[in-house]
């Protein structure tokens, strides 16, 4: 929307969020770095429209760092300000998320923690009315004990890659309560 791409684990920025200019494809210019929190392993960046008055129109980024959730306003690209950074229970390997249509809520997937824990597919439930505050506050647990990596949410359906599980495809309408439903799935690896 605002004409910057973000390369994250680059070789770049210690490996933390690295902002580009492309609003001239054909000529990119370094915009800034956010290595505050170290590595980013995976990050969504949006024009903020959520419930959170004090970061309205602004430029937010949610970034997986391994073992933190860290919410960063990159509205000003070359002075970056940490909102949060919050840890959470059972942490393996914080890995990928993606944020509800509403900016309300955001899924997370931790790629070690069924393999560390010996839980089923873990999907971590965060409120983030305050992006200065998120709350972790509800876990989905798939059918099987897949490794969940990817997911993406549209038009209230959450569309989970999970290694050896396939798609899952969760129902977001009670998520509010902490409800996710699994709608449908397709299984790439039946054995």
């Amino acid at each position: 929307d605002t004409g910057y791409a973000y390369a994250v684990g680059a070789a770049t920025c210690n490996g933390g969020l690295h902002m580009v200019n492309v609003q001239n494809p054909a000529a990119p210019t370094d915009a800034g770095c956010f290595s505050a929190d170290g590595y980013t392993h995976d990050v969504q960046c949006v024009v903020y429209s959520g419930p959170d008055p004090d970061h309205q129109g602004d430029e937010i980024c949610f970034a997986y760092n391994e073992d933190t959730l860290t919410i960063v306003d990159v509205t000003n690209k070359a002075a970056p300000v940490q909102l949060s950074r919050t840890s959470y229970q059972g942490v393996g390997y914080t890995h990928q998320g993606w944020i509800d249509e509403t900016q309300t809520y955001l899924l997370m997937d931790d790629e070690l923690d069924e393999q560390y824990n010996g839980h089923n597919t873990r999907t971590y439930i965060w409120n983030i009315t305050n992006l200065e505050a998120p709350v972790n506050f509800d876990i989905y647990l798939g059918p099987t004990a897949a490794i969940d990596h990817n997911l993406y949410i549209r038009d209230g359906f959450v569309y989970q890659a999970n290694y050896r599980a396939g798609l899952h495809i969760l129902n977001t309408s009670d998520i509010a309560n902490g409800n996710l439903s699994l709608s449908a799935y397709f299984d790439i690896y039946p054995a």
